[in-house]
């Protein structure tokens, strides 16, 4: 069988060359052997755009590119097909991470003078690669057919418009419309899954081939070509593999540790990798209070938002994406290395990160005049980096370079570690003298907090009931189906058509849409009421609980009542017989936030009254307001279940994933160890 097998590989070997290519850029490829953590981010990139396209394959197989379909085939995804919600949670995080790792390892490249001569052209095809795959994520983001992605795309698609003569054709050859529309949806799609992959696996290509004719560059910044033995091997060269192939299986054990834990416990990452008003689906009548693009974005965007011209800002826009690709005719530095370069570099490089992290905050933030001179002030950083680095570079003083690489040089990790502390606080104080958020969560008023829990099926089962009984007939929960909640609830199949099923022509495997005419719904409400299942998500748990029990009596509303959280809601108060009619009274509320106060043991100087700070009971319900607020959190808690109903299997699997990458971690690491021990 082995001699077949060397058979094959001679026969194919002999008509492609596949030995001679493993040696030139794997067995053969001499890389320096004193590389540290940082270069660990150029592989994990490699380990990122495998599951993007890997992934990325899975979820075209259900996907609808359609402004009918879209939004529908996503939840589809998550619900319905088998382990979908996995696929793409591994590529909704995997975007994210594509980003964080390129940041990483360009931060690398500016440590290290990783540009410089002769490595520009690997640097140029690395930038090209970033372009590529912004342009990438930005097409992909639309796909979705949230709330955000419509809203994201009309704005950055508009700033096209700014350019002279050709803005408005532009803009309209862009979206393939007048205005964003399946058309736009049909086309990003096409972009997102054919053309763009091709280009960046091409330039991907061209970047490592580009490295490896010219080598790797290391710590020290010392040509390790300078020095070899008699077989013309580098003397401080190690073959990538073995050595390195093991040596980055540990990397990618840390990696896939904390990429797993996100996916299986925080995938949405506090609505930073899955934006919660992409939970709604588009609507191009409904603006988003405060539009972003997603936070990869966002320094760029804020260098847009800092420039009050429309025009200059889209200048200042582009230009702070070109510039970096000058960064190799900028540098005036003799020595490649910041380990032997004098202050000046560590100064401009500590500020230079510090601001883009400054920006990159800013540009999720609503802005606001301090906000707005934050980010000029950082902007002027940003492209004071670049445009004076000739001056600072040939000024500041530099070491002696060592003739061979160092194993000891640097700051080491902790080093490390000591000056991303440095660079977060410089990031934070300004932030934190520019204000914080100037509206609550829950309009008027802060969010009350509660802990949904998909595992306590007594509260959902209870919520179930409460729900279709008094919400269902209004608000859909077009995305479930009867049978799936009936078996996650542990209800059985009989007792749900029987007394939770109350359209007799619904099969128990149908999707729970609501009988209710949209048309009928707008004479009546002004608005179809939307599905709460998307509600809970987009705005969250908290949001909703608090808002189903801040009704309140208001006669000049058309059904005499009002809500705290959505003013002038045009629902009727259909928990009324439970609740009881509530009428608003002098409270407390806390003077630093907003919120309604709750803890009759707290005073002083915080507090303050207004008239609607607390409630009076004039009607009583048929609960005690204990009972109708346990009540709220069982229904409350069944929406956020509905929502995601894999929640509770998910971070099951979860548990059992990480331990496997901890297993896999502690064998990569042992491997290592026993290939690296002669090597020092």
């Amino acid at each position: 069988m082995t001699n077949m097998l060397v058979g094959l590989r001679d026969w194919v070997d002999a008509r492609l060359p596949i030995v001679r290519a493993w040696d030139t850029h794997m067995g053969k490829y001499y890389a320096p052997k004193n590389f540290n953590f940082w270069y660990f981010f150029g592989v994990l990139s490699l380990v990122v755009l495998v599951n993007q396209l890997l992934t990325g394959v899975w979820l075209t197989m259900s996907f609808n590119p359609s402004a009918e379909g879209a939004f529908a085939s996503v939840e589809y995804i998550m619900r319905d097909v088998d382990y979908g919600w996995i696929i793409r949670y591994m590529h909704s995080t995997g975007a994210s991470a594509f980003f964080i790792v390129i940041y990483l390892h360009m931060f690398r490249a500016l440590l290290y003078g990783s540009y410089k001569k002769p490595r520009e052209l690997i640097w140029i095809f690395g930038m090209l690669i970033f372009v590529c795959l912004m342009a990438e994520a930005f097409v992909g983001y639309v796909l979705p057919w949230g709330q955000m992605s419509y809203w994201g795309a009309q704005v950055i698609i508009s700033l096209f418009g700014a350019i002279p003569v050709v803005g408005d054709d532009l803009v309209t050859w862009i979206r393939g419309d007048y205005l964003i529309s399946g058309i736009t949806l049909n086309r990003f799609f096409a972009l997102h899954v054919i053309a763009l992959p091709i280009v960046l696996l091409a330039l991907v290509v061209l970047h490592l081939l580009a490295l490896h004719e010219v080598g790797s560059n290391n710590p020290d910044g010392v040509d390790i070509k300078k020095h070899k033995d008699e077989n013309g091997i580098p003397l401080d060269g190690i073959a990538f593999h073995p050595y390195y192939t093991v040596h980055d299986l540990q990397a990618i054990g840390v990696f896939l540790f904390v990429f797993c834990f996100i996916i299986f416990f925080m995938p949405e990452m506090g609505g930073f990798f899955l934006e919660f008003p992409n939970f709604e689906e588009a609507n191009s009548l409904k603006t988003p209070e405060h539009i972003a693009p997603t936070w990869y974005f966002t320094p760029f965007y804020s260098v847009l938002r800092a420039v009050p011209d429309k025009f200059w800002g889209f200048i200042a826009f582009a230009a702070s994406v070109a510039i970096p690709f000058m960064l190799p005719w900028l540098d005036r530095s003799p020595v490649l290395s910041w380990r032997y370069r004098g202050w000046m570099t560590k100064v401009a490089l500590v500020l230079f990160v510090s601001s883009f992290l400054v920006l990159g905050v800013l540009g999720v933030k609503s802005p606001t005049p301090s906000r707005t001179f934050l980010a000029q002030i950082c902007s002027i950083i940003y492209f004071g980096f670049f445009l004076l680095m000739p001056i600072w570079t040939s000024l500041d003083k530099t070491k002696v370079v060592p003739e061979r690489v160092t194993e000891d040089g640097g700051i080491g990790f902790w080093g490390s570690i000591g000056g991303l502390i440095l660079i977060g606080v410089l990031a934070f104080l300004p932030l934190k003298a520019a204000g914080s958020e100037s509206a609550h969560n829950c309009g008027a008023m802060a969010c009350d907090e509660i802990s949904v829990n998909p595992n306590d099926k007594a509260s959902l089962q209870n919520g179930a009931k409460l729900y279709m009984n008094y919400c269902f007939g209004c608000h859909s929960l077009q995305y479930s189906r009867y049978n799936r909640i009936a078996l996650d609830l542990g209800i059985p199949e009989d007792l749900m058509q029987d007394n939770l099923m109350f359209d007799p022509s619904q099969k128990l495997g149908s999707l729970m849409e609501n009988a209710m005419d949209e048309d009928l719904a707008k004479v009546w409400f002004g608005a179809t009421p939307p599905d709460l299942t998307l509600v809970s998500r987009a705005r969250q748990p908290e949001w909703l609980y608090t808002y189903l029990r801040n009704f309140y009596r208001d006669d000049s509303r058309p059904y005499g009542i009002n809500n705290r959280v959505f003013k002038d809601v045009g629902m009727p108060h259909v928990l009324l017989e439970l609740q009881g009619m509530q009428e608003c009274a002098m409270g407390p509320v806390l003077a630093h936030n907003g919120g309604v106060k709750r803890d009759p043991l707290m005073t002083g100087e915080d507090l303050l009254e207004e008239p609607c700070g607390n409630y009076t009971i004039a009607e009583a319900g048929s609960m005690t307001p204990v009972e109708y607020d346990a009540a709220m959190y069982d229904m409350v808690n069944f929406l956020a279940y509905t929502a995601e109903p894999i929640a509770a299997k998910r971070q099951r699997i979860g548990v059992y994933v990480l331990l496997f990458v901890v297993l896999f971690f502690i064998f990569a690491w042992l491997l290592n160890r026993e290939y690296w021990k002669d090597v020092h």
